[in-house]
């Protein structure tokens, strides 16, 4: 893992791979936070979930849209927290936590919903967002800290499958919607961008990287 912007060109010593937020991505955690409810704001959208997702929630401010003419990620601002932990990536420098225990945090929450007349046949990655701010000087994208119960109570899972859901392909019919959600340090009205790969597979439950596209764009935080 390399730093951009602190040291420009080093090779991070980080003990661990925080990975850019995945769709089918993995935080947990021990310990307590008190979170603050962002306002909500009036949606008239009504999702349907797929029949293989936590159903879909909208609590929380619906910061826009990204998408194209298949797909369209819903980004909502749910709540801000105090981290109950320390992240894992460190840095390299001074080897001090990137985010340390009590900064704050936003949960965010995307809805990936296909717009498209057809089917997709979603891998296990599903659809992987990687979110940045235009000031952030790592190389990888926003991490998080491990909290599944500040996320469990926002509505916000890191994992968008629902209990004894089967192998891939998970198949996204149209008009159906699934959700993700993720941690990341808060940054009053900073923009949010958003790089956003759409995972295919084949019949088989394979990736297949020639279908595979990605989607790009922005929301601003409150």
């Amino acid at each position: 893992m390399s730093q951009r912007g602190r040291g420009g060109g080093r090779i991070a010593a980080v003990l661990a791979v925080v990975a850019a937020l995945v769709l089918a991505g993995c935080q947990s955690s021990s310990g307590h936070s008190t979170p603050t409810p962002t306002p909500s704001t009036a949606s008239t959208a009504a999702f349907t979930t797929a029949d293989w997702a936590t159903p879909v929630a909208t609590n929380g401010r619906r910061l826009g849209v990204v998408g194209d003419k298949r797909v369209r990620i819903t980004v909502y601002q749910v709540a801000t927290a105090p981290a109950p932990a320390a992240s894992v990536m460190v840095d390299p420098d001074d080897g001090t936590p990137v985010i340390a225990k009590g900064d704050r945090l936003v949960v965010l929450r995307y809805v990936v919903t296909n717009i498209s007349a057809d089917p997709i046949s979603l891998g296990i990655g599903t659809v992987a967002i990687t979110a940045r701010y235009p000031d952030w000087p790592w190389e990888q994208g926003l991490i998080g800290v491990r909290a599944p119960e500040l996320m469990t109570q926002k509505r916000a899972p890191t994992s968008p499958f629902r209990a004894g859901t089967q192998r891939p392909p998970y198949i996204l019919e149209p008009g159906s919607s699934f959700m993700v959600g993720q941690n990341a340090p808060y940054e009053t009205a900073e923009e949010l961008q958003l790089s956003a790969k759409v995972v295919v597979s084949d019949d088989s439950g394979s990736d297949d990287a020639s279908l595979s596209w990605t989607v790009e764009g922005s929301v601003h935080l409150d």
